[in-house]
């Protein structure tokens, strides 16, 4: 801990930064991602209303760290962050909202009008160490993502991944969801493009690694390069019971949500602010035998898997139905989602 007291109170305190270090490691796996996906579909093209002057002189700064990245990143290795604001980035809202989005409750997840489930083999992949298997999603009240132990194309494990259709610009993204236990997996929901969707590779994050669910990790990416990975100790095991996660994606910056409450954000004027429209992608997975440095040795047990509840899109400047307005819980305590709303 270092002293600094997040946005969300006492509740909330920085993770040790060797935790930092690893996430930077957590999308390495992407590079294998980009490798096998098709070419992509039209992008959405996002509110571009100018963000008003940002005022966060009061906020706390993190202190600078050295990064130590594994030996397994394939980008660039960066070098160490600069200090990050952990508060929320303002902006002015256009005087006349718009409605636009989605927000879909993945009750039938196969057939879903938003996600696709993935289906093919990650053999070739430097980093999955499972195959996407669409037979590993179940309709659960909402999407059951599973990682089996089970063999496929030479791998021994088989995990699942859903996409959207269509990229997604500037705006609120928010799930309702419960990440998988058991050291060795990885639960995750993100955007993400790349060379093989006509782009450089842009993404922003949240993720858990199972084997130790106390803890979310935030992350983003500009033209293939993590920028200012952060780690935070959670007030509850994220593994228990289904909560509400959001980030708030805008020209300025980027801010991210826990139950509603702003953990962490970027610093004013940060440059490596993703620009490129995206797909939504949630995930559960586990790496090839290298990958256990990070994510923990692969002892999960078989089914093991992430529920996703609800996933939503509101762009910026409109409004929308949003996963919020009917995840019902104070800060922390674990909520759910008022059955029949829409």
């Amino acid at each position: 801990m270092d002293g600094r007291k997040p946005i969300g109170g006492s509740l909330w305190r920085r993770a040790d930064r060797s935790a930092d270090a690893l996430v930077l490691a957590s999308w390495a796996a992407v590079l294998g991602l980009a490798l096998v996906f098709l070419p992509g579909s039209a992008a959405f093209k996002g509110d571009t209303a100018k963000p008003a002057a940002v005022q966060m002189a009061d906020a706390p700064q993190a202190a600078d760290r050295k990064v130590n990245s594994p030996d397994f990143y394939p980008w660039v290795r960066p070098v160490a962050p600069g200090a990050a604001q952990v508060a929320a980035v303002p902006w002015t809202a256009p005087e006349k909202k718009r409605g636009g989005g989605f927000l879909t409750r993945l009750s039938a997840p196969l057939s879903d009008a938003v996600f696709n489930a993935s289906n093919h083999s990650n053999a070739d992949s430097s980093f999955y160490g499972a195959d996407w298997q669409a037979d590993n999603i179940a309709a659960r009240n909402g999407a059951f993502l599973e990682v089996r132990r089970e063999e496929s194309s030479g791998l021994p494990f088989t995990g699942a991944e859903m996409q959207s259709s269509e990229k997604y610009g500037y705006g609120r993204y928010e799930t309702v969801m419960q990440p998988a236990r058991g050291s060795g997996v990885v639960s995750a929901f993100f955007t993400y493009t790349g060379p093989w969707f006509g782009d450089p590779h842009d993404e922003i994050d949240i993720e858990f690694l199972g084997s130790d669910t106390t803890k979310v990790h935030f992350n983003y990416f500009k033209n293939g390069k993590v920028i200012k990975p952060a780690t935070f100790d959670l007030p509850f095991d994220a593994a228990d019971r289904p909560h509400l996660y959001a980030f708030d994606w805008r020209p300025d910056g980027i801010t991210w949500y826990v139950d509603g409450v702003p953990v962490y954000a970027t610093e004013t004027g940060d440059t490596g602010v993703p620009t490129h429209p995206s797909k939504i992608m949630f995930s559960a997975w586990t790496g090839k035998k290298h990958m256990e440095g990070w994510h923990g040795p692969r002892t999960f047990r078989d089914g093991a898997g992430a529920q996703f509840n609800c996933v939503s899109f509101t762009p910026m400047g409109h409004e929308g139905p949003k996963c919020s307005d009917s995840y019902f819980a104070g800060p922390f305590k674990g909520g759910a989602m008022v059955s029949g709303l829409r």
